[in-house]
């Protein structure tokens, strides 16, 4: 019988596990919703039920997962504003810019569950542990290596929103667990000049 649970990240939000079949190696990030379908020689079995590996199965060393709710949170409403430099969500307002000459376009955009660690946050680790979970900013799939737009931390930015690292862990914990019950997203951003 099927058991619904999380996932419990490690110390930087992201728990390694295997892809089932063929035993590639993937980062989901903490909190994902799963659902446990065997367990058996001390490993569980497991599809994941939202963000870009939504529907594929896995494994995982058994102890990984957890039942029950986490305390899930609404969709988060945040607001960027390009001339204050300043992002307001719930819970606060950090330092954030964009690239003055490619800036994130004005207008609302959904922010996703975190899709795979970046290591462009590795040089903010010291500041901020969850430094290498981005939220990516659109529909579909972001595509590793293109120039797509997400929410992160860091001090310079190619188009996307940047966060000042001394803001990060508190936005953070506020979108990691944000739901706005589609599977995708954990709410949305209004770009205003």
């Amino acid at each position: 019988m099927a058991e619904r649970a999380h996932v419990v990240g490690g110390t930087d939000g992201w728990l390694r596990v295997k892809r089932d079949p063929g035993g590639e190696i993937v980062s989901l990030p903490e909190f994902m919703k799963v659902e446990i379908t065997t367990r058996s020689a001390g490993r569980d079995y497991f599809m994941v039920l939202e963000g870009p590996e939504r529907n594929k199965l896995f494994s995982v060393l058994s102890g990984s997962l957890r039942g029950g709710e986490p305390g899930y949170l609404a969709s988060a409403g945040l607001q960027f504003s390009l001339s204050l430099r300043q992002l307001t969500f719930p819970g606060g307002t950090v330092q954030a810019i964009t690239d003055d000459r490619n800036p994130v376009p004005q207008g609302q955009h959904p922010i996703q569950i975190p899709d795979f660690p970046h290591d462009l946050g590795f040089g903010y680790l010291g500041q901020s542990r969850f430094a290498t979970s981005w939220f990516y900013l659109g529909t579909g799939t972001a595509v590793r290596g293109r120039n797509d737009r997400y929410l992160h931390t860091g001090r310079a930015s190619a188009g996307c929103i940047t966060v000042d690292p001394s803001g990060w862990t508190a936005l953070y914990r506020r979108l990691i667990l944000s739901r706005s019950g589609n599977g995708t997203t954990v709410g949305t951003v209004s770009v205003v000049r």
